[in-house]
């Protein structure tokens, strides 16, 4: 993006919901990323689904077994959807994390060693009150 096109305004989620671009910053990513434009459109997140959030969901196991590349977490799409409950893989309720964890962190790494900090935060908690 030039310096004439202002970044949009990230909401509490911070770069995990970042809003779409535009159409000449678009072309520009495509170019230097060489990827088709239709691609990186596809991967922005719906303008419908950015909202200030409190937590944001996810399946751990999908997150940390990517059927594509076990080496790489990833973060589905789907999960940005703001109604979403259920993993369809596992069928199972998705777990969340406080959409904080993403603002706070700088990139993805970051986000899933503070994910990890959390779920374990979240089991030690549970051990002390079944005591």
């Amino acid at each position: 993006m030039s310096s004439s096109e202002p970044l949009p305004t990230l909401g509490t989620a911070g770069w995990i919901l970042f809003p779409p671009v535009s159409n000449s910053a678009l072309q520009r990513f495509a170019a230097l990323a060489r990827l088709e434009e239709q691609r990186l459109r596809r991967i922005q997140t719906p303008s419908a689904w950015l909202s200030d959030r409190r937590c944001m969901p996810y399946c751990f196991r999908c997150l940390v077994l990517n059927d594509a590349d076990v080496s790489a977490p990833r973060w589905k799409r789907e999960w940005l959807e703001p109604t979403v409950e259920f993993c369809t893989v596992h069928h199972t309720l998705l777990e969340t994390v406080p959409a904080s964890i993403f603002r706070l962190s700088g990139h993805f790494d970051a986000a899933l060693r503070a994910i990890s900090r959390y779920r374990e935060m979240c089991k030690f908690k549970d051990i002390r009150r079944l005591r």
